[in-house]
């Protein structure tokens, strides 16, 4: 009987702490991005519904035209020793991307692929 109990406390308290850091990610990754390309400067913005909007360079996000739109969504939240991992799906078309997000700073984070790593900075207002 104290195992049921002890089981069920454990899985309260994961479930809080999981609950805890996806409403910290969701509120963290707001706004609008610059992505630090070596070959050109994009940008991308996360809205509070879950809309993406990419911006192929300085110029068309300054304009806010000839914009990408899609989805994204949080898919799970892995557990790290120093720092999670925020695994986030992009869906838009021609096809579907996940992401590994670090958060490294308060207004910097680090973005895995499958094509290798870039940093988001966020963009001051």
């Amino acid at each position: 009987m104290r195992f049921f109990i002890l089981l069920g406390f454990v899985i309260v308290i994961m479930t809080s702490c999981t609950n805890t850091k996806s409403n910290y990610f969701n509120e963290f990754i707001i706004g609008d991005w610059r992505i630090e390309n070596p070959t050109l400067q994009s940008f991308i913005r996360f809205d509070e519904k879950g809309t993406t909007t990419y911006f192929l360079n300085r110029y068309s996000y300054e304009l806010d035209s000839l914009a990408e739109y899609g989805k994204w969504n949080l898919n799970e939240i892995r557990a790290g020793k120093a720092i999670d991992t925020f695994l986030v799906e992009i869906i838009k078309k021609p096809k579907n991307t996940e992401f590994k997000f670090l958060i490294l700073e308060e207004n910097r984070i680090r973005v895995l692929d499958d094509g290798g790593e870039t940093f988001f900075t966020r963009v001051e207002k």
